[in-house]
């Protein structure tokens, strides 16, 4: 292979800064959803091609020695789907049974990457499946606000419920083939669109005014009452009910804001979705609800992508977590210190200079040789390691308990 080509378009190289950053990110997650009671899983990374997979347009095809077409993982949810009609029939049958999942891995995705940029990303998720109700909802939730303070960021999701819409275009009898711009206009909160829309279908009455008026439903807890107030419907009511009983299950409920407008993918969303963000990033850091029907009897659940939480990280300048690295020339002090939890890099170079020069190269902020520690910032416990982990590495170098 020549040393000249550069990665293929839409992917990326990972320097050992930017692998740990992913690591520890990656670590902090996947311990939140075990501290919840998720049992990771994993799926194919290569998949049979079919044409009704939702993303089958963005599949990387690849053709077996058979001639049988393969395509690269798009979406962990659907053979996600696979999985439990395989290993639990009854609850994909729909047996009421919680099942707990979590997920992580590369998907694939054949889109232009002048447009998207990468092509090749980390998916990581959950999915709480065999259950439907306002707390097995509240939990998801729960966990997406969790999942954004694991990395060190503030939270702000974004609640709303698509039965919500979908009941008031069944009450206003809007056409099937005009369902889809119309929810797509009260998504983008075009409120001009949205009303240009109705008119032109010839909309009346309460449920016509109701559509004209949700792209303004957004907001605190008071968003519910007037929702309800304008729902034309029993079916609309059941949805604002469904939403603030999930608003319920919240002690403190001030990190979410309803938005009754949210209308994507009304044909497989049926029930409460979410958006996290965190403050300063323009970007959703993971979206997700429920689905229940469209690949299982009850399921819901959200996915994050990898790097674009990352890039929410490194924009708010968050600290390190990782203990400081130390080089070490003395193998069983390097073993202690390894049992107590730091970094040691042990020394290619015998002589002590020589092994110096290493450390400062690889930015450690100590050396330890035969007759201890030599703190490499100047002070003892270097300027910027705290008094607490300088005496941690001591008492390890010394073989102290």
């Amino acid at each position: 292979m020549s040393a000249t080509l550069p990665p293929a378009d839409g992917t990326r190289f990972v320097a050992p800064t930017q692998a740990a950053a992913r690591t520890a990110a990656l670590s902090a997650l996947r311990s939140l959803y075990a501290a919840w009671g998720y049992e990771r899983v994993e799926v194919p990374a290569l998949e049979r091609f079919d044409d009704s997979h939702p993303r089958s347009a963005q599949s990387f095809k690849l053709v077996d020695r058979d001639g049988a077409v393969l395509s690269l993982r798009t979406d962990f949810t659907p053979a996600l789907a696979q999985l439990v009609r395989t290993a639990y029939p009854s609850v994909a049958g729909g047996a009421e049974r919680a099942l707990r999942l979590s997920y992580d891995g590369v998907v694939w995705h054949a889109i232009d990457p002048e447009l998207a940029r990468a092509r090749e990303f980390t998916q990581v998720g959950i999915e709480l499946i065999g259950v439907s109700n306002a707390r097995a909802d509240a939990e998801i939730i729960h966990l997406a606000r969790e999942s954004v303070r694991a990395v060190g960021l503030a939270p702000r999701v974004e609640v709303g419920n698509p039965a919500f819409v979908s009941a008031l275009f069944d009450a206003a009898d809007v056409p099937t083939r005009s369902r889809g711009v119309l929810a797509d206009a009260i998504d983008r909160k075009d409120v001009s669109d949205v009303a240009a829309l109705v008119a032109s279908l010839g909309l009346r009455g309460r449920p016509a005014e109701a559509i004209v008026a949700v792209p303004d439903l957004y907001g605190d807890a008071g968003v519910i009452e007037a929702a309800r107030s304008l729902a034309p419907s029993s079916a609309a009511v059941e949805a604002v009910d469904r939403l603030e009983g999930v608003v319920a299950e919240f002690e403190d409920p001030s990190e979410l804001m309803l938005d009754l407008a949210m209308a994507r993918r009304l044909s497989y969303y049926t029930g409460v979705t979410f958006r996290a963000y965190t403050f300063d990033f323009g970007q959703p850091l993971l979206g997700g609800g429920r689905y229940d029907g469209a690949l299982l009897p009850s399921a819901a659940g959200f996915s994050l992508g990898l790097e674009r939480l990352l890039a929410a990280v490194n924009g708010a300048a968050a600290a390190p977590v990782a203990d400081p690295l130390v080089v070490s020339l003395d193998d069983e002090a390097g073993r202690r210190l390894r049992r107590a939890g730091f970094r040691v890099i042990r020394s290619v170079n015998a002589d002590e200079a020589a092994a110096e020069r290493e450390a400062r190269e690889h930015g450690a902020v100590c050396l330890v040789t035969l007759a201890g520690p030599r703190w490499l910032g100047g002070a003892e416990g270097g300027a910027d390691v705290p008094a607490a982990v300088a005496e941690r590495l001591r008492a390890a170098v010394d073989g102290s308990p």
